[in-house]
């Protein structure tokens, strides 16, 4: 072992040994919080690894790792601690997660693994990886909350690297992980115990997939891709859709292939997609789904009914688990597990999805038999799925914490517009993340008329979108940016 290998080996041992130290002090106050930091920690370093042996070695990466890790954690921790909920009340599709993962958990625990049953949510898999995460660790939402830092490291890496294969340098990619950092929705959101965590991540992954795949085809990476969209499908069906759109779109206009070779190439590919939402009951390319969402009766239901806020309240639910507790018999398991089953059952279906809402709704009439007046209101949705809320439009003293994002979000989009002429002048590389951006728009504008709701599932899209704000900033330079510019140039580049 040579110096350098012996230094750094020293460094590291020292690094483990103060980290043992901390996470030893912390357990004394909080077990969950001591489990989850060495959980998140080690997928953390995992994810490092497995990136630098994929060929990504870049310091500006490992110093935005480090800031989103920390102050993502510093969200989680507040949101936790001080129980900051401003817009929901406390009460989510986060509370229907924690119940259903507990009595996994508790399953686990008892040597079952068998993840259906009466009373539990079983509409998607969230639930089953947050049980099992539960039974690794303890059956708390905090732990949960937790692995939500690692998530947002992952998307950030992603929104990295997807800038980088679009032309821009490691100095523009570092400044556009920031923003995402930063992002406020995402910042909340992505601090509660939601599927949105996972979804952003994966949609991230496929839509880097898909520039590669455009720039430099290979099966391997189709391969990935086509488990990471199975996946979305399952997760969220109509986001799966807009990045299945968006690849099959930008395949044929974009491929590098000559023309013979992409035309096979992609209809090979073509027929293979079609069968992903097959696998989950959907039909081939989704016709089921296309055929009962896009009926009349349907489209009315969730702009009129589905998504209108409802005054009713629940109050905060608490669940002691006593899975760990070595004193806890199978009867006292059981009764558990009944108590949260009939919960289940009886109080959670009358919560409406998505309760953390910021409350305004754009409430237009849904008029199917006439087509003027129905494309008039769609297009005012799709307008307010893209800038809103408006100002005019906030309701409570709570829903201000909205304009931290939206008038960050009018400067951003200028420079956004202005980087997809410039990639359109260019190569067109970023085409996929127009196309998916937009597909996501009109599902919401067409469906959903409830900011609250508005504001959470079109992240995905304004992430996607936001890796285009280095293509418009282009050369401009600002004196604000100019000694953080040096100090990257100098110490980290």
């Amino acid at each position: 072992m040579n110096l350098k290998n012996f230094l750094n080996f020293k460094k590291s041992l020292i690094g483990i040994i103060l980290f043992a130290i901390i996470i030893s002090v912390i357990s004394f106050f909080d077990i969950a919080l001591a489990l989850g930091l060495i959980m998140i920690v080690t997928l953390t370093l995992i994810t490092v690894f497995i990136i630098s042996r994929a060929g990504v070695k870049s310091k500006t990466l490992l110093l935005l790792i480090l800031i989103t890790f920390v102050v993502h954690l510093g969200v989680v921790l507040l949101i936790h601690y001080t129980n900051f909920q401003p817009f929901s009340g406390g009460q989510g599709d986060y509370q229907l997660y924690d119940a259903t993962g507990k009595i996994i958990a508790e399953r686990v625990h008892r040597g079952n693994f068998s993840i259906t049953g009466p009373g539990l949510y079983t509409g998607h898999l969230y639930p089953v990886i947050i049980g099992y995460i539960y039974a690794l660790t303890v059956p708390e939402m905090f732990v949960g909350q937790l692995l939500d830092v690692w998530l947002a490291v992952l998307s950030v890496i992603l929104v990295y690297l997807i800038v980088l294969e679009i032309g821009c340098s490691k100095k523009q990619a570092f400044f556009t992980g920031l923003i995402v950092c930063f992002y406020p929705s995402y910042l909340f959101f992505g601090s509660l115990l939601l599927k949105d965590t996972l979804i952003i991540p994966l949609v991230l992954g496929a839509l880097f997939l898909t520039l590669k795949l455009v720039n430099n085809f290979s099966w391997r990476n189709f391969i990935i891709f086509y488990i990471i969209l199975l996946t979305e499908l399952h997760f969220r069906f109509y986001v799966g859709y807009a990045v299945l759109i968006a690849f099959i779109s930008c395949w044929f206009l974009l491929s590098k292939f000559n023309l013979k070779k992409k035309f096979i190439y992609g209809i090979i590919m073509v027929v293979l997609l079609g069968f992903l939402p097959q696998f989950l009951g959907q039909g081939y390319y989704g016709v089921n789904n296309f055929y009962e969402f896009l009926s009349p009766k349907t489209i009315t239901s969730y702009r009129q009914d589905a998504y209108i806020p409802s005054s009713v309240r629940f109050p905060a639910i608490t669940i002691e688990i006593q899975g760990n507790n070595a004193s806890a018999t199978p009867e006292m398991a059981e009764s558990q597990e009944t108590l949260m089953r009939r919960l289940l059952e009886n109080i959670f279906p009358s919560i409406r999805e998505e309760r953390s809402k910021y409350g305004a709704t754009v409430q237009v009439e849904t008029e199917i038999n006439k087509p003027l007046n129905f494309l008039i209101n769609v297009s005012k949705s799709f307008v307010f799925v893209i800038l809103g809320p408006f100002p005019w439009q906030i309701q409570k003293y709570s829903q201000i914490f909205v304009l931290f994002e939206i008038i960050p979000w009018y400067f951003l989009l200028f420079f956004i517009i202005r980087g997809a002429v410039v990639s359109f002048r260019r190569n067109r590389t970023a085409l996929p993340l127009l196309v998916f951006s937009i597909m996501l728009f009109g599902v919401l504008a067409l469906f959903v008329p409830n900011f609250g709701i508005t504001t959470r599932i079109r992240m995905p899209a304004l992430i996607a979108l936001c890796c285009l704000t280095p293509l418009g900033f282009g050369k401009l330079k600002f004196s604000l940016f100019s000694n953080l510019d040096k100090y990257l140039d100098k110490y980290i580049i």
